[in-house]
Parts: C-alpha cells; sequence; structure tokens
C-alpha cells in the first residue's frame, strides 16, 4: 500500500460492529488506521476484551510501520459506562460531584485507569468537563460533575492526574462545552448563544483547569457558538480550534473529534467532507464511531496529493499522535487476577451506599 496512505491513515479513528473484528477492519488496521474507539458492543467481559486488542494490536505492528494502535473507550462510568461486567464500577460523575470529594474523584479515575491499562487499553475518552446548566439537558445529565465551575474544574483535574498516572490517556470533553443546550448533537444541530464573557467565567473554566492538568488530549463538540463563530460548530471552526483552543488556553496536544456521523454534522456534507473540513480546521484525529471508512481514507490521500490539504497540517496531526502513542504505550494486557481488588471494591461499594442513602434522605434530583 502506498507509504502516503499508511501515513495519512493514522489520523482516523475508528468502531466497529461485533466482539471480534472482521477481515475488513483487519484489512483497514493493517493499512495504517491509528486508533479503534471501543462500545458496549464491542465488550463482553475483560478477558474477551484483552483478547481483542491482542489480536487487533498484532496485526497493528505486523505492518511496515509498526506503528501501535491508539485504543480507546467511553468508561465514563455512570449512563455511559461500556464495559460493565468483570471490572469495578462506580457511580456516575454527577453523584461524585454532589459529594464535592475531589479526592473521591481521584481515586475513582486511578482505579479505572489501573483496569482498563491492564486489558489494553491505552485512552479513556473520559473526563466529562461539561457543565450542566440547562435542566432539559439529556445528552450530558449525569455524566456531568456538576453545574459549579470550579468544583467540576477541580474534579476534572483530578480525575486527569490520576488516571494519566496509570498509563492511560485522558481526553475531557466535549469542548467548548455541551451542558448549555437541551440539544443531543447525535440527532440535532445545537446553537448555543453564550457571550465570550459568559463562556470565560463558566464553560470553559473546567477546560482551562484540564489543560494545566496536562491533559493528553481534548475532544471537539459539534456546537456552534455565534459569539466564537457564527459560521461553523467547533470541530469545524479554525477560529475556536487554533484561536480559542490553541492560542488562548494554551493547548497543545492532541485535538480529537467528536463522531463525524453525528447528527449535527449533517448539512456539512458527506463524511469525507467533513474529515477534510475538520482536519484542516486542526482536528488531529478523526472519529468515526460506525459506518466505513475506505472513502474517508481515499479523500485524506487525494486531499493531501493535491495540496488540498495542507501536508503541514497532516504532519502536524500525525507528530501529536505519534507523540501521545509513545507516552501511553500498549504494554500488552496485564494479569486480569489484579482487577477487582478487595479495597477497590469495598470503595466502590461504599460509594453506592453513600448515594443511595443521599437519595434516601434528600431525593434524588431528576436529570
Amino acid at each position: 500500500m502506498d507509504e502516503l496512505r499508511r501515513k495519512i491513515a493514522q489520523v482516523v479513528m475508528m468502531g466497529f460492529d461485533g466482539l471480534t473484528p472482521s477481515e475488513e477492519i483487519k484489512r483497514l488496521v493493517k493499512g495504517g488506521v491509528g486508533g479503534i474507539i471501543l462500545y458496549a458492543k464491542n465488550c463482553r467481559n475483560p478477558s474477551q476484551v484483552a483478547e481483542l486488542i491482542r489480536g487487533l494490536q498484532e496485526v497493528s505492528l505486523c505492518r511496515g510501520l509498526r506503528l501501535p494502535l491508539l485504543v480507546a473507550i467511553d468508561q465514563e462510568h455512570g449512563p455511559v459506562t461500556r464495559i460493565r461486567e468483570g471490572i469495578t464500577l462506580f457511580p456516575s460523575p454527577w453523584d461524585l460531584g454532589r459529594s464535592g470529594d475531589i479526592d473521591v474523584v481521584g481515586r475513582v479515575a486511578r482505579i479505572t485507569g489501573k483496569e482498563l491499562a491492564l486489558m489494553g487499553i491505552n485512552m479513556n475518552l473520559a473526563p466529562v468537563a461539561d457543565l450542566l446548566l440547562h435542566p432539559q439537558n439529556r445528552v450530558i445529565g449525569k455524566r456531568s460533575f456538576g453545574s459549579d465551575p470550579q468544583l467540576v474544574g477541580g474534579m476534572v483535574a483530578a480525575y486527569i492526574r490520576e488516571l494519566q498516572r496509570e498509563r492511560v490517556a485522558a481526553c475531557a470533553k466535549h469542548f467548548p462545552g455541551h451542558g448549555a443546550t437541551p440539544k443531543d448533537s447525535h440527532h440535532e444541530f445545537p446553537i448555543i448563544e453564550r457571550s465570550r464573557e459568559e463562556l470565560e467565567k463558566v464553560e470553559l473554566v473546567p477546560f482551562h483547569m484540564a489543560v494545566r492538568a496536562n491533559v493528553a488530549a481534548i475532544m471537539t463538540g459539534h456546537l456552534t457558538y455565534p459569539a466564537l463563530d457564527p459560521q461553523v460548530p467547533a470541530t469545524l471552526s479554525p477560529a475556536i480550534i487554533q484561536g480559542l483552543l490553541r492560542q488562548d488556553l494554551g493547548f497543545n496536544e492532541l485535538l480529537i473529534s467528536d463522531d463525524l456521523t453525528m447528527g449535527a454534522l449533517s448539512r456539512w456534507g458527506t463524511l469525507e467532507e467533513r474529515g477534510i473540513i475538520a482536519l484542516k480546521a486542526g482536528i488531529d484525529l478523526l472519529l468515526v464511531g460506525q459506518g466505513k471508512v475506505d472513502g474517508l481514507l481515499e479523500t485524506l490521500e487525494r486531499g493531501v496529493s493535491t495540496g488540498n490539504i495542507p501536508r503541514g497540517r497532516t504532519a502536524e496531526a500525525i507528530y501529536r499522535i505519534l507523540r501521545l502513542k509513545e507516552r501511553y504505550p500498549y504494554r500488552g494486557s496485564g494479569d486480569l487476577k489484579r482487577l477487582r481488588q478487595r479495597e477497590d471494591l469495598a470503595f466502590s461499594q461504599g460509594l453506592f451506599r453513600r448515594v443511595r442513602d443521599e437519595q434516601g434522605n434528600l431525593g434524588d434530583r431528576e436529570i
């Protein structure tokens, strides 16, 4: 396969169906695809997940570039928990946030990171840095630590530090904030009418704190903020990516798009067209959660060859991807008997008891 195709394929992270990869998925991995995202449909239990990752990494390392895959998952706990069997589970971020205890959040992240690393997962698409600001917001809901910028920021920073100490990359999401709208970007196109001053005082605070905590990656949301860019959502906006995030917040690490197949981007053409716009705007890793990526890979290769995508932009993206892989390498699966350690389970059960007691005494706030 052409060397350019292998290199440009690094900027794509894809999902797939089933508990084992098809020959088509293996072909794409062998062809240079940079990352895999795992969903609940891919995960039965830790031993199956570890074997799945081992097989994919073997395919990836057998090709010419010998670059391991970045394997990511959304193991947020609460509503978004992809692996539920055989690992230590915890209450939702919202329930943890109500405790106000940053040390608890750090310990949750540390245990989560340890267990993900044992299975061979080297990136968790967490923490959610969104503030829950709209009472009818369901897409974020209990995925958020709360509505107070400083409290949420402190918990986001603690989560990042402790997760990354376990050699699992953290990813703060969904920049610049998905919490002030009732619309779900999976299906609709949210437009959030917040001033730049409001954003600086509220939504951006947790992201500032994530950057200061040396977060390995940030994920953009498919959200339009007219005060920042009246034309396009954050994922496609050079003003938001290069101006606000890179320049103003000083973030120079990996930038991942939210899933490019989501409904919020439907007015911006095909998957291939969205991918080109996002990469040129400054996204480093293009997430495609479902569907085929062959057309996207061909379009990216052609775009670089013709000069439609500047080579400097692709080189920058690939550099950040490889740097993250070097910092958070695949080390093989560990001893899965170290999952669900007695002290970790006791800690988890204590948190669930506290949540039940709080709900019983105070009534659970409807989210």
